[in-house]
């Protein structure tokens, strides 16, 4: 039963990463052909993160949903950043007018993403004490790192600015600020989920 078990889990974690370098390739293809550099840019980033989070999961074996999910998230990313919705560029495109935009769910979602991410490392190394008796702390702890991570993704931004100077498409003070909100609910709802529900999705879903 074990036998099968990994043998699946290896197939479906093949599948996961044949899929995510396919949409990859797709999408650089077409920035070669636009001559969009930046867009090189951020794929260069995105093949740095995808071998990072390789290097880790063949140490600390991410579950397949976690692997999934990653891999969903760098489809979003560049789902917002090339196709248009009319005359929108989907990142910029309101799913509730003049309200929220695909921008904030992307990082919510991504932030909810990287806690999930972040409490499959911690869970193994953290006393089963501390995450019976500390569930506030714990979520802390989730919530804290989550932004963290969110803050990196800020960052490849403001270098593609200065690179090439994209300030009018990554946005001003105050979308920043609002990345920073979003990432903060997203980390938030996806940690009180995953600490209120860790026995149940021990059993039924990891």
């Amino acid at each position: 039963m074990k036998h099968t078990f990994w043998n699946n889990s290896v197939k479906i974690e093949k599948s996961i990463v044949y899929f995510t370098f396919f949409y990859v390739t797709l999408f650089s293809l077409n920035a070669l052909l636009r001559g969009n550099i930046e867009f090189v840019y951020y794929t260069a980033v995105m093949l740095l993160s995808i071998g990072t989070i390789l290097f880790i999961h063949r140490r600390m074996h991410f579950y397949p949903i976690v692997l999934m999910s990653l891999s969903v998230l760098g489809l979003l990313h560049l789902l917002g950043g090339n196709v248009l919705v009319g005359e929108t560029r989907l990142y910029e495109y309101y799913l509730v007018p003049d309200l929220f935009k695909y921008d904030n769910f992307v990082h919510m979602v991504g932030s909810g993403i990287m806690v999930m991410m972040a409490y499959t490392l911690l869970t193994p190394i953290l006393d089963d004490r501390f995450e019976r008796r500390q569930q506030l702390y714990f979520v802390f702890l989730l919530v804290v790192v989550g932004m963290g991570l969110g803050a990196i993704n800020e960052l490849i931004e403001f270098i593609a600015v200065i690179l090439f100077d994209v300030s009018s498409q990554v946005g001003d003070y105050t979308n920043t600020l609002l990345d920073i909100v979003y990432n903060t609910l997203g980390s938030l709802v996806m940690a009180i989920f995953l600490v209120k529900s860790r026995h149940h999705l021990t059993k039924k879903l990891w």
